[in-house]
């Protein structure tokens, strides 16, 4: 006769229930793009902020499988709740929240104005910008002041599709200001610029810090109940230390290709 251990059961117990869950998981697609060190198809992960949602949904027994896209089609295909439940990663914004819901935040970003090293950029706040030429990225929220002033022409704005090109346009002086989060300025530019570009570039003190969320389709049939288990896969990775060391490791460069 042989005698099982409690301890034994406990771990036989363990994996059926791991086993389970894994087979009955849910999964959903989410839309992507490019946006290192953050979303990236070349990136370990995904990149930070892919890895962070691909594991608060695992947390709560929900696969994650990617699609890419151009941000504007990411975010037009993921709102029609079809094939996509949602898309990431966004700041929040009254004209996005009409079609979408948001989950609790992934990550909070600082932004800053990129420019070229000797130029005075002197503001306290965004209408004191009116003489700089800015170049932004189609689709891409600046946040709500920042799009009510450019929709007022008080903000010169002009925005093209690549973010690299408008890396190119700030060296070649064709713009003044070049608005991103400050890891992804620096990403782009130490992966896209060669050195002697590079080094003319610098940033400015941060405009805002905004939170970064999953949106989920509003079409998309149990889309709030996807949030609930997102809000909670989130709150499990953070108690369990996994979160914070994904967050290390993306400061170490541990996700770069």
């Amino acid at each position: 006769m042989v005698i099982v251990s409690s301890t034994i059961r406990r771990i036989i117990m363990m994996l059926f229930i791991l086993i389970c869950t894994h087979a009955n998981a849910e999964t959903i697609k989410i839309s992507n793009g490019e946006w290192a060190p953050f979303t990236s198809q070349s990136y370990k992960h995904y990149g930070l902020a892919a890895h962070i949602v691909s594991e608060a949904f695992k947390a709560s027994g929900v696969d994650v499988e990617y699609a890419f896209f151009p941000w504007a089609r990411a975010l037009i295909d993921a709102k029609e709740g079809k094939e996509l439940a949602a898309t990431i990663v966004w700041t929040y914004s009254d004209e996005r929240a009409k079609d979408f819901l948001y989950t609790d935040p992934v990550f909070t970003l600082k932004s800053v104005f990129f420019h070229k090293k000797g130029k005075v950029v002197d503001w306290e706040k965004l209408a004191d910008l009116k003489d700089y030429k800015i170049g932004g990225a189609i689709s891409y929220s600046y946040g709500d002041e920042f799009t009510e002033l450019e929709k007022a022409g008080v903000l010169n704005m002009s925005r093209i599709a690549d973010d690299t090109n408008n890396l190119k346009k700030l060296v070649s002086g064709r713009i003044d200001l070049y608005p991103t989060e400050m890891q992804v300025g620096l990403e782009l530019i130490k992966n896209e610029l060669p050195p002697n570009e590079a080094e003319q570039l610098t940033y400015s003190k941060p405009y805002r810090e905004s939170e970064y969320f999953v949106l989920v389709s509003k079409k998309y049939p149990g889309g709030s109940e996807l949030v609930q288990k997102f809000n909670e896969g989130l709150v499990k990775i953070k108690e369990s230390g996994l979160y914070q060391k994904m967050m290390d490791d993306s400061v170490n460069g541990s996700y770069s290709p």
